[in-house]
């Protein structure tokens, strides 16, 4: 595991009860795409469990995840808060148009994920995994890589019945 993968991190990202998990990103600007592929190595297999890629217009799955009436909504996306490459950290709310990689979302993601959360009632968490390159290029670097691949294994690792 990443040595940030810490108590805060690991609460953040258990499930409680019907847990919708959302990654964000793009897979055209580097590790703005560390969402997308924990999307793309996650399957779950449970009913309480659900997985969601919003891409760059979480704003388009909002009412999607509202419908889906979560008890908790886990965000993954690339984030910008002076950490080393890969590292991984819980996010505030109030925090997250600052830390995530804004420009490749096209609406305040604290507004989007704001009325998710008043229209649900359901706990959020933020999960930042710190981009080394935001470069118009495909695939992750790997230190990115690698704290994407644990993600995903966490989640693998709940996701079975």
């Amino acid at each position: 595991m990443s040595p940030s993968w810490n108590k805060e991190v690991a609460a953040a990202l258990a499930p409680k009860g019907r847990t919708l998990v959302i990654t964000l990103g793009s897979t055209l600007r580097a590790d703005d795409g560390v969402g997308p592929y924990v999307c793309s190595h996650v399957k779950f297999n449970r009913p309480d469990l659900n997985l969601l890629d919003a891409g760059t217009t979480p704003e388009n799955i909002a009412q999607t995840a509202i419908n889906w009436k979560p008890e908790k909504v886990i965000l993954v996306d690339a984030a910008h808060f002076q950490g080393e490459p890969g590292e991984i950290r819980v996010i505030p709310l109030e925090a997250i148009n600052q830390s995530t990689i804004m420009s490749t979302h096209s609406f305040p993601l604290s507004v989007t994920f704001s009325i998710v959360k008043e229209d649900t009632g359901c706990e959020l968490a933020v999960i930042g995994v710190q981009a080394k390159s935001l470069d118009y290029k495909e695939g992750l670097s790997p230190e990115v890589e690698k704290s994407a691949s644990e993600l995903a294994a966490y989640f693998n690792k709940i996701g079975k019945p």
